[in-house]
Protein backbone atom coordinates (compact mmCIF):
# COMPACT_ATOMS: atom_id res chain seq x y z
CA UNK A 1 0.00 0.00 0.00
CA UNK A 2 1.22 3.31 -0.70
CA UNK A 3 0.37 5.15 2.88
CA UNK A 4 2.79 2.04 4.21
CA UNK A 5 5.42 3.62 1.74
CA UNK A 6 5.06 6.76 2.65
CA UNK A 7 5.07 6.01 6.23
CA UNK A 8 8.03 4.07 6.45
CA UNK A 9 9.53 6.90 4.29
CA UNK A 10 8.35 9.57 6.48
CA UNK A 11 10.31 7.50 9.18
CA UNK A 12 13.37 7.20 7.73
CA UNK A 13 13.33 10.97 7.02
CA UNK A 14 12.75 11.83 10.78
CA UNK A 15 15.05 9.57 12.34
CA UNK A 16 17.97 10.73 9.55
CA UNK A 17 17.14 14.57 10.71
CA UNK A 18 17.43 13.35 14.04
CA UNK A 19 20.72 11.01 13.64
CA UNK A 20 22.15 13.85 11.31
CA UNK A 21 21.36 16.83 13.92
CA UNK A 22 23.37 14.68 16.95
CA UNK A 23 26.15 12.90 14.95
CA UNK A 24 26.68 15.17 11.83
CA UNK A 25 26.70 13.67 8.35
CA UNK A 26 30.11 11.94 9.08
CA UNK A 27 29.21 10.37 12.16
CA UNK A 28 25.51 9.23 11.32
CA UNK A 29 25.09 5.67 9.97
CA UNK A 30 22.62 4.22 7.59
CA UNK A 31 22.68 1.15 10.09
CA UNK A 32 21.45 3.34 12.89
CA UNK A 33 19.07 5.09 10.57
CA UNK A 34 17.38 2.01 9.37
CA UNK A 35 17.21 0.32 13.29
CA UNK A 36 15.60 3.46 14.47
CA UNK A 37 12.95 3.22 11.57
CA UNK A 38 12.29 0.02 12.16
CA UNK A 39 13.48 -1.85 8.58
CA UNK A 40 16.09 -3.26 7.14
CA UNK A 41 19.35 -1.49 5.46
CA UNK A 42 18.02 -3.41 2.10
CA UNK A 43 15.27 -1.74 2.53
CA UNK A 44 16.26 1.95 3.63
CA UNK A 45 18.31 1.75 0.16
CA UNK A 46 14.95 1.36 -1.80
CA UNK A 47 14.03 4.67 -0.92
CA UNK A 48 17.26 6.38 -0.28
CA UNK A 49 20.34 5.25 -2.70
CA UNK A 50 22.66 6.62 -0.12
CA UNK A 51 23.71 8.57 3.13
CA UNK A 52 24.23 11.47 1.37
CA UNK A 53 20.78 11.43 -0.67
CA UNK A 54 19.36 11.29 2.48
CA UNK A 55 20.85 14.25 4.03
CA UNK A 56 20.26 16.15 0.23
CA UNK A 57 16.73 15.15 1.06
CA UNK A 58 16.67 16.90 4.24
CA UNK A 59 18.66 20.15 3.95
CA UNK A 60 18.61 20.63 -0.32
CA UNK A 61 15.54 22.38 -0.15
CA UNK A 62 15.83 24.31 2.73
CA UNK A 63 19.48 25.55 1.04
CA UNK A 64 17.59 26.46 -1.96
CA UNK A 65 15.01 28.49 -0.32
CA UNK A 66 18.09 30.40 1.25
CA UNK A 67 19.65 30.85 -2.23
CA UNK A 68 16.76 31.77 -3.63
CA UNK A 69 15.78 34.39 -1.15
CA UNK A 70 19.36 35.69 -1.48
CA UNK A 71 18.81 36.03 -5.32
CA UNK A 72 15.76 38.36 -4.43
CA UNK A 73 17.90 40.41 -2.36
CA UNK A 74 20.38 40.68 -5.28
CA UNK A 75 17.63 42.29 -7.79
CA UNK A 76 16.58 44.76 -5.53
CA UNK A 77 17.67 48.05 -6.45
CA UNK A 78 18.95 50.76 -3.05
CA UNK A 79 16.69 53.55 -2.79
CA UNK A 80 13.85 55.00 -0.08
CA UNK A 81 11.72 51.70 -1.00
CA UNK A 82 14.29 49.03 -0.69
CA UNK A 83 13.93 48.87 3.30
CA UNK A 84 10.11 47.81 3.10
CA UNK A 85 11.42 44.97 0.58
CA UNK A 86 14.03 43.94 2.58
CA UNK A 87 11.92 44.04 5.91
CA UNK A 88 9.51 41.68 3.73
CA UNK A 89 11.91 39.29 2.57
CA UNK A 90 13.41 39.18 6.05
CA UNK A 91 10.33 37.91 6.99
CA UNK A 92 9.97 35.26 4.65
CA UNK A 93 13.00 34.03 5.71
CA UNK A 94 12.05 34.13 9.66
CA UNK A 95 9.33 31.83 8.78
CA UNK A 96 11.95 29.35 7.46
CA UNK A 97 13.26 29.46 10.91
CA UNK A 98 10.43 29.11 12.33
CA UNK A 99 9.15 26.20 10.91
CA UNK A 100 12.79 24.00 9.85
CA UNK A 101 14.91 25.06 12.98
CA UNK A 102 16.50 21.75 13.11
CA UNK A 103 16.93 21.43 9.38
CA UNK A 104 18.85 24.75 9.74
CA UNK A 105 20.59 23.30 12.44
CA UNK A 106 21.78 20.48 10.17
CA UNK A 107 22.67 22.31 7.27
CA UNK A 108 24.72 24.85 9.38
CA UNK A 109 26.40 22.59 12.23
CA UNK A 110 26.40 19.14 10.43
CA UNK A 111 26.91 19.45 6.96
CA UNK A 112 30.98 18.38 7.12
CA UNK A 113 31.86 15.63 4.08
CA UNK A 114 29.31 17.33 2.14
CA UNK A 115 28.78 20.20 -0.94
CA UNK A 116 26.85 22.61 1.93
CA UNK A 117 29.75 22.38 4.52
CA UNK A 118 30.90 25.92 3.32
CA UNK A 119 27.03 27.28 3.34
CA UNK A 120 28.45 29.87 6.02
CA UNK A 121 31.05 31.37 4.32
CA UNK A 122 27.79 31.65 1.51
CA UNK A 123 25.54 33.15 3.78
CA UNK A 124 27.94 35.41 5.34
CA UNK A 125 29.62 36.83 2.40
CA UNK A 126 25.68 37.35 1.29
CA UNK A 127 24.91 39.47 4.51
CA UNK A 128 28.50 41.52 4.61
CA UNK A 129 27.40 42.07 1.09
CA UNK A 130 23.71 43.50 1.44
CA UNK A 131 24.73 45.45 4.79
CA UNK A 132 28.02 46.93 3.34
CA UNK A 133 25.68 48.20 0.35
CA UNK A 134 22.44 49.25 2.49
CA UNK A 135 25.08 51.48 4.58
CA UNK A 136 26.76 52.52 1.80
CA UNK A 137 24.03 54.04 0.28
CA UNK A 138 22.49 55.47 3.36
CA UNK A 139 25.64 57.53 4.18
CA UNK A 140 25.92 58.94 0.49
CA UNK A 141 22.76 60.57 1.42
CA UNK A 142 24.85 62.36 3.93
CA UNK A 143 27.97 63.36 1.72
CA UNK A 144 29.80 60.36 3.15
CA UNK A 145 31.47 57.09 2.25
CA UNK A 146 32.75 53.99 4.31
CA UNK A 147 36.10 53.50 5.36
CA UNK A 148 35.80 49.95 5.11
CA UNK A 149 33.16 47.38 5.80
CA UNK A 150 35.53 45.18 8.33
CA UNK A 151 33.26 45.93 11.10
CA UNK A 152 30.12 44.38 8.75
CA UNK A 153 32.05 41.68 8.12
CA UNK A 154 32.86 40.82 11.85
CA UNK A 155 29.02 41.39 12.29
CA UNK A 156 27.80 39.22 9.91
CA UNK A 157 30.36 36.24 10.72
CA UNK A 158 29.45 36.46 14.73
CA UNK A 159 25.58 36.61 13.69
CA UNK A 160 25.98 33.25 11.56
CA UNK A 161 27.72 31.97 14.10
CA UNK A 162 25.45 32.82 16.60
CA UNK A 163 22.20 31.21 14.50
CA UNK A 164 24.35 28.23 14.03
CA UNK A 165 24.46 27.81 17.98
CA UNK A 166 20.79 29.53 18.29
CA UNK A 167 19.27 26.31 15.94
CA UNK A 168 20.88 23.59 18.17
CA UNK A 169 20.52 24.91 21.55
CA UNK A 170 16.25 25.49 20.67
CA UNK A 171 14.02 23.00 20.13
CA UNK A 172 11.11 25.53 19.54
CA UNK A 173 10.94 27.35 16.17
CA UNK A 174 9.27 30.32 17.31
CA UNK A 175 12.17 29.91 20.12
CA UNK A 176 14.54 30.38 17.14
CA UNK A 177 12.81 33.04 15.52
CA UNK A 178 12.78 35.36 18.89
CA UNK A 179 16.38 34.88 19.23
CA UNK A 180 17.45 35.73 15.82
CA UNK A 181 15.35 38.54 15.21
CA UNK A 182 16.53 39.80 19.18
CA UNK A 183 20.49 39.34 17.39
CA UNK A 184 19.22 41.31 14.88
CA UNK A 185 18.60 44.46 16.31
CA UNK A 186 21.53 43.87 18.51
CA UNK A 187 23.83 44.29 16.04
CA UNK A 188 22.29 46.33 13.39
CA UNK A 189 20.41 48.65 15.06
CA UNK A 190 21.64 52.37 14.77
CA UNK A 191 24.95 50.49 13.52
CA UNK A 192 25.59 53.30 10.63
CA UNK A 193 26.87 55.66 13.40
CA UNK A 194 28.95 52.82 14.81
CA UNK A 195 30.76 52.85 11.53
CA UNK A 196 34.13 54.63 10.40
CA UNK A 197 33.62 56.92 7.83
CA UNK A 198 34.85 60.32 5.75
CA UNK A 199 33.70 63.05 3.84
CA UNK A 200 33.35 62.44 -0.14
CA UNK A 201 35.13 64.52 -1.86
Amino acid sequence: MQYQKDEVRNRIIEEALREFNEKGYEGTSIRNIAKKSNTSVGNLYKYFKSKEELHENIVGSIYDRFVDYINQFNRVELNEKAEVIFYKLADEIMEIFDKNNIEISVLLNESKGTKYENCKSIFVDFITRIVTEKMQYELSLQGKKLEDNFIIDLLSQSLVESIAIIVKKCSEGAEVKKYTLNLIQIFYTDLINKLQTEDIK
